[in-house]
């Protein structure tokens, strides 16, 4: 029976089950009406699309780059509170690109200068570029005085004057905008401001003055995100919400494995358990008549940790679409801390407690561990695993010796085997670890702003790694059940039997009208 047959009410386009693989390409589908050979299967036109064409304008399109761009830099800001824009581009090509086009633009101003009489038309654009930019840029509206202090002295007729004159020196302007950079900047900058000082040659300066400005206009913005986080986290809430809402009016159905999801973990915490005359018992009657915003809670952490357990799923939810990539990746560092913590609990069973409970053994040897699966992944682990056996009996034979401890290689031998045992998930070490760390991730999740959630036994080996792991995923999950939890609990309304509901649009109420939990955690 195909996936369709299966599932008669999945949205076009539904994904097929997959595996977190890094590296897959997804085989191209060909399109009716493109050439191709007659073995290869098209699409029939009721999926494809018919005629007439349906046209989109560049202008619609930039429009919609630019919209889907900003959301996922608000997003970005909302979900990471160190979140900051860097001094210079991340990207490689870019970066490159910022360059090349900045040298040429510099060694033309040097060609410029070095002409006989010099031609000062370039060089005094850049003035009237910088001045323009530290009033727009770097000044607030509080700042009147200082804006008429500039106006006036580097006021452009007057300016152009001196220059139709030969007058302008150039230098005695630059000197007065440096030393303007030196009041406006931050304490962080004044190595650069002492730096550009030193400097001698025009273009030099040019060039160290407007990458001093473009320091400061980061500095400004980041602090304004700083002082605006909440604001920011709001909007973004409220537009991811408004997004997704216009997207369901085009696809009725286009939250079909968010629902499944949600109903998944519904199910598995809220089980139907039934009679002997196979009616629901009292304590489902009861589950049913719980608060929707305790059971919506409960509900969702469950959800979110499951994301990150589970190496295959049938449909990634599409609420959670935005930040797919970096839930893989944190279920891969839930592996990693999994796999860590095992190989340590192994590792100290066979090596007794007198090696095990010596000074720094566990710290070491986990930190090892973490390097050696930094990269791990459901692909890798097999060969990680080898590794970290030959780690841990390395560990164990040195301490050893350290000890004066008598070594034998029987316990080398059974360290290794148990470890590669661990490639089981099935294995009862790597099954008491994976159960502790997600109980704790889980607790975290029901309640982010109480009390501090006390280590299960064992886990303490771990903690740094955990409580940084825990802290990423936290922020990502109470952001996406804050900006959907009016569409969250409509559907957990559905499990409970109340209020039936299409799944398609929901309610428009306001993300941040909706009871929760903060997203301040």
């Amino acid at each position: 029976m195909s996936d369709e047959e299966k599932r008669p009410n999945s949205p076009s386009g539904s994904e097929d089950k997959k595996s977190r693989k890094r590296h897959v390409s997804p085989q191209p589908v060909p399109i009716p009406g493109a050439q191709e050979s007659k073995n290869t299967p098209s699409l029939p036109p009721w999926v494809a699309g018919g005629s007439p064409a349906k046209f989109v304008s560049h202008e619609e399109l930039m429009k919609m780059t630019n919209e889907l761009e900003n959301m996922e830099l608000v997003h970005e800001i909302a979900i990471d509170p160190n979140f900051q824009i860097p001094d210079k581009p991340t990207n490689a090509i870019q970066r490159c690109v910022q360059e090349s086009m900045h040298k040429a633009y510099y060694n033309q101003l040097r060609r410029d200068l070095a002409k006989d009489p010099p031609e000062l038309e370039y060089c005094f654009s850049f003035l009237m570029e910088v001045k323009t930019m530290i009033l727009d840029d770097i000044l607030t509206a509080q700042h009147t005085r200082l804006k008429a202090e500039i106006n006036s002295m580097l006021d452009e007729t007057a300016l152009r004057g001196k220059l139709d004159q030969g007058q302008l020196d150039i230098k005695k302007v630059m000197k007065y905008i440096v030393d303007l950079c030196s009041r406006l900047c931050s304490p962080a900058r004044d190595v650069k401001v002492a730096e550009l000082r030193t400097r001698t040659d025009v273009i030099d300066i040019f060039e160290g003055t407007m990458d001093l400005l473009e320091l400061m206009k980061n500095d400004l913005t980041n602090y304004q995100i700083s002082q605006n986080r909440a604001a920011i986290e709001e909007y973004s809430s409220k537009h991811e919400y408004d997004m997704f809402q216009k997207f369901l009016i085009e696809n009725p159905n286009g939250c079909y494995f968010a629902r499944q999801w949600l109903k998944a973990a519904y199910d598995e915490l809220f089980e139907k358990k039934l009679d002997a005359e196979g009616e629901e018992t009292s304590v489902k009657k009861e589950r049913k008549n719980e608060d929707t915003d305790t059971v919506l809670i409960d509900t969702t952490s469950r959800g979110y940790t499951k994301l990150i357990q589970v190496n295959e799923y049938d449909g990634f939810p599409e609420t959670l679409k935005i930040d797919k990539i970096k839930i893989e990746l944190l279920a891969e560092k839930f592996l990693q801390i999994v796999m860590c913590a095992s190989s340590v609990f192994v590792t100290c069973n066979v090596a007794g407690k007198q090696i095990s409970e010596s000074a720094d053994f566990k710290k070491t040897l986990k930190d090892h561990l973490i390097v050696i699966t930094n990269n791990t992944d459901e692909e890798r682990i097999k060969s990680d695993l080898e590794k970290i056996g030959e780690q841990c009996v390395k560990e164990a034979v040195d301490t050893s010796k350290k000890l004066n401890i008598e070594w034998n290689t029987e316990s080398s031998t059974s360290i290794r085997n148990q470890i590669n045992a661990l490639i089981s998930s099935d294995n009862p070490i790597r099954k008491l670890v994976h159960t502790r760390v997600s109980t704790f991730v889980e607790e975290m999740l029901r309640s982010p702003t109480s009390v501090p959630h006390r280590l299960l036994p064992g886990l303490s080996v771990i903690q740094s790694e955990l409580c940084a792991f825990t802290s990423k995923f936290l922020r990502l999950c109470v952001h996406n059940r804050k900006t959907f939890y009016a569409m969250y609990s409509n559907l957990i309304q559905e499990f409970q039997g109340h209020t039936p509901s299409t799944h398609a649009i929901y309610r428009a109420d306001s993300p941040s009208s909706m009871p929760g939990p903060s997203t301040s955690a």
